[in-house]
């Protein structure tokens, strides 16, 4: 059996227009692309026998290296369980001129890994191409090329957002697309009658809390609920469960959204970065708005009727706000998984929120005092402070003792991956001797055999070195980001925003003052573990079973 793996990567950006619409389950450049891999991969004799993989990032930016299935598949080739990976162009891999370079001519050969692009004729069995001008000059282009196109779909959009269009993914609650045109939105009437319905409440004095309760108690189907019943394809959800509920903060949304009034409201935040999901809030000012693009549910009275009505509501409610406060938006509640609210009183506290709007969780109504989770969030991160400088401290002695010298280990581990390598040179002119006659299928396939097994020994030792060498930098010191990012705070005095940011996850809180506190590089901490070896006699073990 064949041991080699072959991964297709196969990718389409929002920017390549050709886009998943109702129950069109990809789009048809993505079947092209794997069209054109298959093809290549029968038509490629050496190839053809292999065990294939695919990854598809449908909808995703080349300058965007965060791609789910792109670090799936890179996660595997770290591994050792891809061999090969197959695009139909550089710019299908990546369009960022760096890192595809860093990727082709450092990492792929660093981890023997043959990259091929199909119809830029790359492929890195090649030394050739691996440093070629032409190779060079083709990702600088697509770099360029996407910055530009980025520029270009920014600037059209936004132009097309001036003439009233609606460019959104889908239509807001209360509105569907307009079958005959759907850049145009119209009514759903029953949705619409909701809505109608929250701004009188609003007019007419009500709170968003004191409304979300009560539709939370009618059993009113909240916009999630509702689009998902009426058959929307959206798949991403901004909710913690299926079991969605009416919030004051939903509600308040809804009565501050303008393209109630039959506004179009485009631009209200941008992608920092070119290819990058991240987005940050613009300017009102530069927001672009149109009046009477659609049909709107309220009228302009019923919307500054509301708007009043919200903003006394803000002010009255402002001190259960907590930017500014170093665990603002990390303490959760962990029945209900919402955010806790900060109440900022003379001794402040966090308490959950949903019991106020629905009964459908048991959460604890019980206070959890700022001070007191401060003070535990200390003594906590102390701890591991503590724990990241001996699991240094450790792992240096036991090199010393134990270490067979990094130095040697790298070299054989580049002999290894050398020897491998050569040995995949000899099946490929095993296959050319093959093709040209000069040997008989019979020793063909004797030798391609026994060159296959010594490669898959060769693989098993290079992956044992590459598991010592886990923790290990260049020059031999650790490196680990578990021991290198909490044994800074060894002597921290108080917790700031910058260190809940660095290292602390979150907070979950649970009924009986239990809370648990969610910590950063958990899958550093448990690597280092498995490779030092804990004294019986060190007050280590009492440290990591706290």
């Amino acid at each position: 059996m064949n041991s080699l793996v072959i991964a297709k990567y196969l990718r389409l950006s929002d920017e390549d227009a050709d886009l998943k619409h109702g129950e069109k389950i990809e789009s048809n450049s993505i079947q092209n692309q794997r069209n054109l891999l298959d093809m290549f991969i029968r038509n490629n004799p050496e190839l053809a026998e292999a065990g294939t993989l695919e990854f598809c990032d449908d909808g995703w930016s080349g300058k965007n290296f965060e791609r789910p299935a792109f670090q799936k598949m890179i996660s595997m080739v770290r591994q050792g369980k891809i061999h090969c990976i197959i695009v139909k162009d550089l710019s299908r891999f990546g369009r960022d001129y760096l890192t595809v370079g860093n990727y082709i001519s450092r990492i792929f050969p660093f981890l023997d890994v043959r990259f091929i692009a199909v119809n830029d004729g790359f492929d890195s069995i090649r030394p050739m191409d691996v440093d070629s001008l032409e190779t060079s000059f083709k990702t600088l282009l697509y770099d360029i090329y996407s910055r530009d196109l980025s520029r270009k779909v920014r600037s059209a959009r936004q132009f097309r957002a001036q003439r009233g269009e609606f460019l959104s993914p889908f239509a807001p609650y209360g509105y569907i697309k307009n079958p005959d045109d759907r850049k145009r939105l119209v009514i759903d009437q029953d949705a619409a009658e909701i809505v109608e319905r929250i701004f009188q409440m609003a007019a007419d004095g009500q709170t968003p809390h004191q409304i979300a309760k009560i539709f939370n108690k009618e059993d009113i189907p909240t916009p999630m609920r509702y689009k998902r019943a009426s058959g929307c394809s959206r798949r991403v959800w901004q909710s913690i469960h299926d079991k969605n509920f009416w919030t004051q903060s939903l509600v308040a949304k809804i009565l501050r959204d303008e393209r109630y009034i039959g506004r179009g409201v485009y631009g209200k935040r941008t992608r920092d970065m070119v290819g990058h999901v991240h987005t940050v809030k613009v300017s009102r000012s530069e927001w672009i708005t149109v009046d009477d693009t659609h049909e709107g549910i309220v009228t302009r009275e019923q919307f500054d009727r509301a708007q009043a009505s919200l903003r006394t509501f803000m002010e009255r409610n402002n001190s259960h706000w907590g930017d500014g406060v170093p665990m603002n938006k990390k303490v959760r509640c962990g029945i209900c998984g919402h955010v806790m609210v900060r109440h900022k009183t003379k001794r402040p506290y966090y308490l959950c929120d949903t019991p106020r709007f629905t009964d459908t969780f048991l959460c604890t109504e019980e206070r959890l005092l700022e001070g007191d989770l401060m003070e535990a969030l200390l003594e906590g991160l102390r701890v591991q402070a503590l724990l990241a400088v001996e699991l240094g401290r450790l792992w240096e002695e036991q090199q010393k003792k134990k270490r067979r010298s990094v130095t040697v280990t790298v070299k054989k581990l580049a002999s290894l991956k050398e020897e491998r390598s050569q040995i995949g040179q000899q099946i490929k002119e095993l296959y050319e001797s093959f093709a040209l006659g000069e040997i008989s299928k019979t020793e063909y396939l004797s030798a391609k055999s026994a060159a296959v097994e010594q490669k898959d020994t060769l693989a098993v030792r290079i992956g044992e070195l590459e598991a010592e060498l886990e923790n290990t930098g260049e020059n031999g010191r650790l490196n680990n980001r578990f021991v290198s990012n909490f044994q800074k705070y060894a002597e921290v005095e108080e917790i700031t925003r910058e260190i809940v940011t660095d290292v602390i996850g979150g907070v979950f809180v649970y009924p009986g003052g239990r809370f648990e506190i969610e910590w950063n590089y958990r899958e550093e901490f448990e690597r280092i573990l498995m490779e030092v070896d804990i004294p019986d006699s060190s007050f280590m073990k009492n440290v990591i079973r706290v």
